[in-house]
């Protein structure tokens, strides 16, 4: 995806974990099971989105 015009939501994680170490800017984290996104690291490449077996990670533009 070029450029950054939206942002990656979390919506509904499930505490799976599937997206602990897919994100290679490390813009992912855990908040007590919960994922979370770091935007100023976000290079939007989507691994996230594709990973997560709940859509709980999209696409918002």
């Amino acid at each position: 995806m070029d450029g950054k015009e939206g942002h990656i939501a979390v919506i509904g994680c499930r505490k799976c974990g599937k997206c602990n170490h897919v994100c290679l800017r490390g813009a992912l984290y855990m908040v007590d099971g919960v994922v979370r996104v770091d935007y100023g690291l976000c290079t939007m490449c989507m691994a996230c989105t594709r990973i997560c077996p709940n859509k709980a990670l999209i696409y918002i533009e």
